[in-house]
C-alpha cells in the first residue's frame, strides 16, 4: 500500500506543478504578449534544471541500461573539462618565520617603533652573518670594519648598538630605502 501511496503522491506532486506552471504562462501570456511568454517558459525552464540538480545526489544511476550512457558522458565531459589535482593547501602555520618576516616587512613604513623592534633585529642578524662568512667580521667586535663594508648610509639602519626606538609617531623606513638595504645585503 505504501508504494501505491508515493506513487499517487508523486503524481499529484506533479499534476500541481504543471498546472501552476501553465497557469504561470497564461498570465504572462495574458499580461506581455508573446514577449512574456517566452520569458516566463524560459524562467521555468531554468528553475526546473535548477531543482533537478539540486535533487540529484551523484547523477545518473549506473546501473542498468543507463551504464554505457553514464560512461560515455564522464568520458566527454573529461575531455571538454578535465579535472586539475586540487591545489596543495598552504596555510600561513605551516610557515610561520615567512610570515613573521612578511608582517614585519609591510608595517617597518608605519613608524620607526615597528622598524626598531621588527624588521631592524632581523636585518642585523643577516648583515652579521654575511660578514662573519664572507668578509671574516664580526659586527659586534669589530663595528668600524663592519660600518665601512656596510656603508655610511645604511649602517644606522641595522647598527645593532643603536638602542631602539619607542616613538610610534616617527616615520618609520620607507620601501626604497628597505630595497637599497637588501640590495646592499645582496652585494656584500
Amino acid at each position: 500500500m505504501s508504494g501505491k501511496r508515493a506513487v499517487l503522491a508523486t503524481i499529484w506532486r506533479v499534476a500541481v506543478v504543471l498546472v501552476v506552471a501553465f497557469a504561470i504562462m497564461a498570465a504572462a501570456l495574458t499580461i506581455s504578449g508573446q514577449l512574456g511568454l517566452v520569458i516566463a517558459a524560459d524562467c521555468l525552464a531554468a528553475l526546473a534544471l535548477v531543482i533537478a540538480l539540486a535533487r540529484t545526489p551523484g547523477g545518473a544511476p549506473e546501473r542498468g541500461v543507463l551504464r554505457p550512457v553514464v560512461t560515455r558522458s564522464r568520458a566527454a565531459w573529461q575531455r571538454i573539462r578535465p579535472r586539475r589535482a586540487a591545489p596543495a593547501a598552504v596555510r600561513s602555520s605551516d610557515f610561520p618565520a615567512y610570515a613573521k618576516i612578511s608582517s614585519d616587512l609591510s608595517w617597518a613604513p608605519v613608524s620607526q617603533w615597528h622598524y626598531d623592534h621588527g624588521l631592524r633585529p632581523l636585518l642585523s642578524r643577516l648583515f652579521e652573518a654575511v660578514l662573519a662568512e664572507r668578509h671574516r667580521v664580526d659586527l659586534t667586535a669589530d663595528p668600524a670594519r663592519a660600518r665601512s663594508l656596510v656603508g655610511d648610509d645604511i649602517w644606522p639602519l641595522i647598527d645593532p648598538s643603536r638602542p631602539p626606538s619607542f616613538d610610534s609617531r616617527a616615520p618609520g623606513t620607507d620601501l626604497r630605502t628597505l630595497t637599497r638595504i637588501v640590495d646592499r645585503l645582496e652585494q656584500l
